[in-house]
């Protein structure tokens, strides 16, 4: 296959639209598509030398695997190991245990497997997470394995069926498949293969494609692709400055720099000189030499800033963003030209001096380098963390972990909308019907009326289930979901049999009255125009640290600095301030003031950050633990008694 420079042009756009973008650098807001990009230009790529071993009766599936090892391997295992170390002088046991789970996952191409399950309530900040960019190369790896044996099978039918005809399906139902499971379930559609090969198949696309194109006129073969070009290049720039992370991807978004990027690649695919203006884009010195080490460079740069923010913090300054900047530079040329070019061959070398025995036994070698990594990733990953880097540790990477998954204690027991299996925990035939509605700190608000108010049999206290997934937004007013299950709860709630019968609607999220919480209010009103009796109670905030209290808690020895100023992100002492607060009162007949009811005055060092009994308030970075709401609602019930019961209907 004939060298493109201009592909590697396309490699340099895509590894710094994600460099510059994780760089937190004005106008990359949308730079993770770079991402999206490096997948179709695979998918272009190892189709064409697929297809051209294929023809000349020279396609081996051993020495395409060992040359994939061969490329992809050595990088891979040096970055981690690299790493690794950073980790285990930074990292405490708790985060340290997540990091090696990631490491022995990466290594052996699962790490987008483990990303998708971790994500949810006690998903790390991904700011913090070292190797979460081989997310994508645990995608492209697994593609590996499935899509020679795939196109040898296509290519052995294309005289029944078309290869662009059989690509041209895959893509279609793939794109349509990823769109519509974004709406299920946004995590697997972002992380997962299945959501994702419509990309590959996309730049596979071109072959054909550009096979049919080029039996048009000659004036043709040069327009169409230049034209194409340009319409590429300005989708993947509108990709990169106008996406953020409120973008809802992949979705409908995700086919912006999908088809900008195979528009691009079409002059490769039909082998058309560039214009002046593109070859000026794509193919000065520069733009190839960054796409020829952009591998390196994206192994490179996310462990670098991941590390930085766990130390420093994760605000980047102009100062931070160069030093990073230029650390990345100088280890991308390290791992370069000591790693990646020193082990990586091209597959015309196989045959000239280097035997595909050889690349078999040099893949036989790395797979052993990487297996003993990933032996020490686990121990790492099932010792605790390592916890003996740190003996004076207050909260073991364990009780971190049991911690959290307490909060969760008492739902099995409650009463839960749309839930079939609680109804047995449901008194519909009680004096007042109570709905706890938030995202993901329902769980909360739930624990907190719980424990001061649940053994009063004239009460029923319904958890909605959380908004948590269900990218709830606003359409003329009125509150919308595309996923199928939230939808369900949502039209549960609405329904006339349920909105009558409600006494109180408690709200609860993160900083209730913050802009962002426009949904909500959209909900709550029209729950109140359904039934004018609701009462609405809105939970306020407490404290938010800027990294998980545990965190502090470890480093201070203390709970106390889980309420230092230097370490909140957030302290919710004046709620009027916030954009929504007036429209949210509008509605509310009670206010339960978390700030008044657990610090002194209003103090923030005067607050609450533990239990009687030493249990933190919080272990992440929002959510309080069982013990900690348990006991605010109790005090808050010896407060206010009949509370519920002064908010319920005669």
């Amino acid at each position: 296959m004939k060298y493109r420079a201009d592909i590697d042009g396309l490699r340099a756009i895509a590894v710094l639209s994600v460099v510059l973008f994780h760089l937190d650098l004005n106008g990359f807001s949308g730079g993770f598509v770079g991402v999206d990009i490096f997948f179709v230009i695979s998918g272009y790529l190892i189709t064409s030398i697929i297809k051209h071993k294929y023809e000349r009766l020279d396609f081996k599936l051993s020495d395409f695997y060992a040359r994939r090892i061969r490329r992809l391997l050595p990088p891979l295992i040096a970055t981690i190991a690299a790493t690794f170390v950073g980790a285990a002088l930074l990292m405490t046991p708790y985060d340290m245990v997540d990091f090696a789970r990631s490491a022995a996952a990466a290594l052996f191409s699962l790490s987008n497997i483990v990303f998708y399950l971790d994500s949810g309530y006690w998903d790390t900040a991904s700011e913090l997470k070292p190797l979460l960019h081989t997310w994508s190369l645990g995608v492209e790896e697994q593609f590996y394995i499935f899509w020679p044996a795939l196109i040898i099978g296509l290519l052995s039918i294309r005289r029944s069926v078309p290869l662009g005809i059989s690509l041209a399906v895959i893509s279609v139902l793939g794109a349509i498949l990823c769109i519509w499971f974004t709406g299920v379930d946004q995590s697997a559609a972002f992380y997962l293969l299945p959501f994702r090969v419509f990309q590959f198949s996309m730049g596979a696309l071109l072959i054909p494609l550009s096979s049919t194109l080029q039996n048009h006129t000659h004036s043709y073969l040069f327009r169409i692709p230049m034209l194409a070009f340009w319409a590429g290049i300005i989708c993947i720039a509108i990709s990169v400055v106008t996406f953020d992370g409120d973008t809802r991807f992949p979705g409908w978004a995700v086919l912006l720099p999908t088809i900008g990027a195979a528009l691009v690649l079409l002059c490769a695919a039909m082998s058309v000189e560039l214009d002046a203006p593109a070859k000026l884009l794509m193919e000065n010195p520069l733009s190839v030499w960054v796409g020829r080490v952009s591998y390196s460079m994206y192994l490179v740069h996310w462990p670098l800033i991941a590390l930085f923010r766990y130390q420093y913090g994760s605000e980047l300054t102009p100062a931070d963003q160069f030093e990073l900047a230029a650390c990345t530079l100088l280890a991308t040329i390290v791992l370069h030209y000591a790693i990646e070019r020193r082990y990586y061959q091209r597959p015309d070398r196989i045959g000239h001096g280097l035997t595909a025995t050889d690349s078999s036994h040099f893949a036989l070698r790395t797979l052993a380098v990487a297996g003993l990594l990933a032996l020490l990733a686990t121990s790492a990953w099932k010792g605790d963390g390592w916890a003996w880097r740190f003996p004076s540790l207050s909260l073991s990477a364990e009780q971190i972990k049991q911690g959290m998954q307490d909060r969760f204690t008492r739902l099995p027991n409650a009463c839960m909308l749309g839930n079939p299996l609680s109804k047995e925990n449901c008194n519909f035939a009680a004096k007042s019907q109570i709905l706890v509605l938030g995202n993901s700190t329902e769980v909360d608000a739930y624990n907190f009326i719980n424990a001061g108010f649940g053994e009063d049999n004239n009460l029923n206290l319904i958890l909605f289930g959380g908004v948590e997934g269900c990218a709830f937004h606003l359409e003329s007013d009125s509150v919308v979901t595309s996923s199928e299950q939230c939808q369900h709860r949502l039209d549960m709630l609405l329904d006339p049999a349920m909105t009558d019968r409600l006494d109180v609607l408690l709200y609860s999220a993160n900083r209730p009255y913050a802009g962002n919480k426009d949904y909500f209010l959209a909900l709550l009103k029209r729950l109140k125009l359904a039934n004018p009796e609701i009462r609405v109670v809105t939970m306020g905030s407490y404290i938010t640290t800027k990294r998980p209290c545990s965190y502090y808690i470890n480093l201070a020895s203390t709970t106390d600095a889980c309420a230092k100023p230097e370490n909140l992100a957030y302290f919710d002492q004046n709620p009027q301030s916030e954009a929504l607060f007036g429209q949210f009162r509008a509605l509310e007949s009670r206010y339960i003031d978390r700030v008044d009811l657990l610090c002194k005055s209003r103090i923030l060092q005067t607050c609450r950050t533990r239990t009687d009994q030493g249990v933190p308030a919080l272990y992440d970075r929002v959510h309080n633990s069982l013990e900690f709401a348990e006991m605010s609602g109790k005090m808050y019930a010896q407060k206010h008694p009949d509370f519920l019961h002064e908010m319920s209907r005669p």
